[in-house]
Parts: C-alpha cells; structure tokens; sequence
C-alpha cells in the first residue's frame, strides 16, 4: 500500500517571532489542517514561508487564509505567524502511524482537536461514496427541516434500487424525520434516503408541486451545493442512498471534512453512535433497528469502546468503507477506510489505526491520570488511591457504555475521583454508576455489581 508521511520539516531558527425554509447560507469550510494555508493536505515549513512571505507582500490573502487563523480573530497578522511556528515544531512529535496490514483504495486518520492529519493514503483520489452519503443527506435535511418533522411515505419507495439496504418502512407510514434518519443511519435503509429526500426538496421547493422524480433531482442540486459550502469541492452526488452510478464520486478528503461536519450535528451525533433502538412512529408501527457498524456492537469481535459513530458502506465500486469517530486519550480522532476487500477487512484497519495511537505514544495517560482513588460518602476514612491495573477495571465499568441507562435515583455510597479529579458516584446496591459532570447514569447488571462490590472490599 503506497503511503504518504505527513510530517513536518523544520528549518531552525527560520522566522523570529516579533418557520420559512431559507436557500443555503453556510460559511465554507475549505481546510482540514491548521496552519495549511497552501491548500495541499500537508502542514510543513513551506506553509510557514508562504504565510511570511505574503505577510510582507500585502497581497490577497491565501486561499486557506482560515487555517492561519490562530488567534480565532478573523484577522492574519504576525502573531499568528508566532503561533503558527510553534505548531510546526510541535508537529514533530506527531506519532509516525504504519501501513495498514491490509489493503484499502484510499484511507486517513485525523485529529479533530489538533486539526492535524495524522496519516493519509490517496486522499485526493476519487471513490465511490456508498453508503457514506446518508451522513451528506443527513445533513442538509436537518439544515432545512426540524427533527420533529412528521413525514409521511409514499411513492418514492418505488424509486429505490432492487437489492438496496432498507429499513423497511411502508407507503402510509407517519414518521418524524428523526426517526427517519435512524433507520437510514442505524440500519442504512435506502428506503429513508429516498423519502427524506422527497421530503427536504418538497419542504424547499413548496411553490413547484413537485412529482417524485424531480423532488430527487431538486435534491441531488441541494445536496451538491451543500457539499460545496462545508468545503467538499471534489465530490459529485446523483442519489440520496450513495448508490453507485457512473458521475457519482468523493475523495477522503472531501469525506473527512462530511464527517467533521456531522459530528457537530447533535442528531447526527447521537444516532450514529447508537447500536441498537426500539422507535414507536407517529402512525404506531413499531421498528427494531441495528447498527451496521460493528465497532460499536458490544457482541462484535470489532467492538471498540473507544468509538461513537459513524458510518458503513459497501457497493461493487465502492468496495467496503468506513467512516468511524472515536475519542481516546481526551481527544476525537476521525478514520476514513474507503475500497477494502471485505468487511473484516474495514474494521482490521480501523482499529489498527486506533491502537497505533498508544504504540506511538500519542497522549499517553501519565500514571497520576490513569490512577483512580475510593472513598465511601459516608464515613471518615479517607480516600484510597487504587492501583493503576484496578483503576483501568472501574474505568471499563464505567465508561464501557453496554450497560443500561441508570436512573441516577439510588443514593450513591461510594465516590470515584478520577486522575482529572472529576467525581463519579457508585451505588453499590443497585450498581449504579452517575457522572455528573458529564450528565449520564450507568446501571451494570446483578452479576457484575456483585463482582465490583467484591472487588472494592480490598480498599
């Protein structure tokens, strides 16, 4: 697999440092790399020596002018110039991330905290988008209509490809638009895509009565230009579901900047990082959706805590992709796998990806982080710092995420203080765990309560 190193190049001591439905209006997003400002994918010393050279000239501003923009203030000036130096030179501690052991067209691996590539193969040439356009499609339904939205099904289902993914919604079916989007997300129903592709253009384009086939064409212009304003200037969709057609095409580039884009929709968010849901819609069906992604199906062999979402794919152009979001060490990666032989093959390099992390020595916990200390609410004795091994234990207890939604009723006897001094708080009756920093309650079963409170009589 051919490979290219995105690592930076230091020259010392270069620079010293003295209601209604709207049209589209978003601010393009056209970088993904801080400090880019060359637009070629890479942060090195020739964007630091392009951003001085054009400080001096007082020309136009260069065309990434955005990601020299350290200061946040909409203004490029020689302080950026300053901060822009010490990125570069703390670049070199970027981890060096290997080869994947499997093959795949074209794939990625990117901070989204640091704005930095941290591996990338074949970023600019172009893939079939699969499935992976449900996250676009996502996208501009919610920029124009309300999650809340009840959509009912029609014919639009007959436009869907034979031997399509569905989610098996029916003509007559009352849906909200969020639970739409779950069967498309969760269980990649092109049936969804078609009908909330209907729906969006129609809801756009009210004045224009428009039949099924020209609400998908008026889409396939909304969608396009969608993928124009967040920056995606490489890409051509002709379809809601991603199914493969001739003129239909993306890059990992373009999908990074989808999926930096996605994330920061809270539906998009929370639904993607669901495995599995029971949704009641508006005309009383009832549906029991899956996620295809087996990074966050805790019966998986792929199953990764570290993951929250977000997308499968898998057509005869595109071959099998994955875009997967995961946050570890304090920080939110994005991974783009687009063209691998087989599915397995998907998630192998997904979590290869991931585990380099720590190998590299990416933001390794130090050991007063890892370490977790006790300390029972209602007595004197004071807390009692537990070893780094038996911290990481609560830790998956408490973060693992496969247990069901606690209450936060049962009154806590016992306090964690994690290395970051955040306080959990653990019921040891019922077994539940509440984190109320960061709002959630999760309650173990009756087996594994018994071993966690017999695992604490140690302390």
């Amino acid at each position: 697999m051919k490979r290219k190193k995105v690592t930076a190049v230091i020259l010392s001591a270069l620079i010293s440092c003295s209601g209604t439905v709207s049209p589209l209006n978003l601010k393009a997003v056209n970088y993904l790399i801080r400090g880019d400002v060359n637009g070629d994918d890479v942060f090195n010393v020739a964007d630091l020596v392009g951003f001085q050279k054009w400080l001096l000239s007082g020309t136009d501003a260069p065309a990434n002018w955005k990601s020299a923009d350290f200061n946040g203030d909409d203004t490029l000036d020689v302080f950026d110039l300053c901060l822009m130096k010490k990125l570069l030179i703390k670049s070199l501690e970027t981890p060096e991330i290997p080869a994947p052991s499997v093959y795949c067209k074209s794939s990625a691996l990117y901070c989204i905290d640091d704005e930095s590539m941290l591996y990338a193969d074949g970023i600019n040439e172009t893939v079939a988008p699969a499935s992976i356009t449900k996250l676009l499609t996502a996208s501009v339904a919610l920029y124009y209509l309300s999650p809340q939205t009840v959509i009912t099904v029609g014919n639009e289902l007959n436009l869907v490809n034979p031997y399509s993914s569905l989610c098996l919604i029916r003509k007559g079916n009352r849906i909200k638009l969020y639970d739409l989007l779950t069967g498309m997300l969760m269980a990649s129903g092109n049936d969804a895509s078609y009908t909330v592709a209907v729906a969006t253009a129609r809801a756009v384009y009210p004045e224009e009565n428009l039949s099924d086939i020209q609400a998908i064409e008026r889409f396939n212009v909304l969608i396009n230009d969608f993928a124009d304003s967040i920056g995606m200037n490489n890409s051509n969709f002709t379809s809601p579901d991603g199914f493969d057609t001739d003129n239909q095409y993306t890059t990992v580039r373009d999908l990074l900047l989808l999926a930096k884009y996605a994330f920061s929709v809270p539906e998009i968010r929370e639904i993607t990082s669901t495995y599995q849901k029971r949704v009641i819609i508006e005309s009383g069906e009832v549906f029991d959706w899956k996620n295809t992604n087996n990074l966050i199906n805790p019966y998986s062999a792929y199953y990764c805590p570290y993951a929250v979402g977000m997308k499968t794919g898998s057509t005869e152009y595109a071959g099998n992709c994955l875009i997967s979001l995961f946050e570890k060490n304090e920080k939110r990666y994005i991974s783009v796998v687009m063209g691998c032989n087989t599915s397995e093959d998907r998630y192998k390099l997904t979590t290869e990806f991931i585990s380099a992390l720590n190998e590299n020595n990416q933001n390794i916990p130090t050991e007063s982080e890892i370490v977790w200390s006790i300390e029972p609410m209602f007595s004197d004795e004071p807390a009692v710092a537990m070893t780094a091994e038996d911290s990481q234990i609560i830790q998956n207890y408490c973060f693992g995420g496969n247990y069901e939604n606690g209450t936060g009723d049962c009154m806590s006897d016992y306090i964690f203080t994690t290395g970051a001094g955040e306080k959990i708080y653990y019921h040891s009756e019922c077994g539940t765990f509440n984190d109320i920093v960061n709002n959630r309650s999760y309650k173990v079963t009756d087996y594994q309560r018994d071993e966690i409170n017999s695992f604490l009589n140690k302390y």
